[in-house]
């Protein structure tokens, strides 16, 4: 996503099917929650009775928190750190729709130019009406801390995009109004991803898959991307009861008409854009 200069091409998509990544791809999230399975809160053998207050008022707003450990760091088909990536953030949530919010992580870099953290900063407004259809419009700006160059130019990159949703189904419309990651003259670089995110009958499992497509305007960065993962809830033994919120999974992520594969190596000549079978855990709170 942020070295402008590289590339070479092998397709891969027939490496999906050998049974090893089939047989990772199903039994990784079963593994992650069966190795921390919750534990029952043993009922108290007797309670005081206590007359009940008056229920507060639910506040307009939710706030929350999410943390968890990447084996790679994987961005529309790249990967933006050579190993595990650690990743959270801040999410605000009004009644209204409007939501803000802010999320980080740690990137490769040799990628990027010399920078080692991501900070992203949005901000937009969710609806989903009485049908069951959802939209959502949001802006995001990708910040870069150490504020390392590309040419004597910030990565710094403003995104906006439209979605909507219907059932299992979404689609995203992204277009960065700024240069795109420090590139002259490469304004309204878009990508189109297509998602699928399912609950599946057996072991609790939830699928998702996607399909996108990297229009990088005047540079030679355009290809696909595609990804299937499986991924599964679960909660932790506590004292008195069970820690909520856990979430671990695999994610299988693959390219395909890639323009020019010089564009996607790293300084280290590492290719960004290589299959990868990605294992994460994390939890949201």
């Amino acid at each position: 996503m942020f070295n402008l200069h590289q590339g070479n091409y092998m397709n891969s998509l027939a490496w999906i099917k050998n049974r090893h990544v089939v047989s990772a791809l199903c039994a990784a999230p079963i593994l992650f929650s069966c190795a921390y399975a919750s534990a029952e809160a043993a009922a108290p053998a007797a309670v005081e009775a206590v007359a009940a207050a008056p229920a507060e008022p639910a506040p307009p707003y939710t706030l929350s928190f999410n943390l968890g450990l990447y084996s790679n760091y994987m961005f529309r088909g790249v990967a933006l750190s050579d190993g595990p990536a650690l990743q959270g953030g801040i999410d605000w949530a009004h009644s209204s729709g409007f939501y803000l919010g802010t999320w980080f992580s740690t990137i490769d870099p040799d990628y990027a130019v010399g920078n080692h953290q991501e900070v992203d900063l949005y901000g937009g407004y969710a609806y989903t009406f009485e049908n069951g259809l959802g939209v959502n419009f949001m802006g995001n700006y990708y910040w870069y801390p150490e504020n390392r160059k590309a040419d004597g130019k910030s990565i710094d990159s403003f995104e906006v995009s439209a979605a909507i949703s219907y059932k299992l189904l979404t689609y995203t419309y992204y277009n960065v109004l700024t240069d795109y990651y420090g590139a002259r003259d490469s304004k309204n670089a878009d990508y189109h991803e297509l998602k699928v995110n399912q609950k599946l009958p057996i072991g609790d499992l939830n699928f998702m898959a996607k399909v996108g497509y990297q229009n990088t305007r005047n540079l030679a960065g355009d290809q696909g991307d595609y990804a299937i993962g499986l991924n599964r809830d679960f909660s932790l033994p506590g004292a008195g009861k069970p820690i909520e919120g856990f979430n671990a999974g695999v994610i299988f992520t693959d390219t395909f008409n890639v323009e020019d594969q010089e564009f996607y190596k790293s300084s280290s000549d590492r290719d960004v854009n290589d299959k990868k079978l990605t294992f994460y855990v994390k939890r949201t709170w």
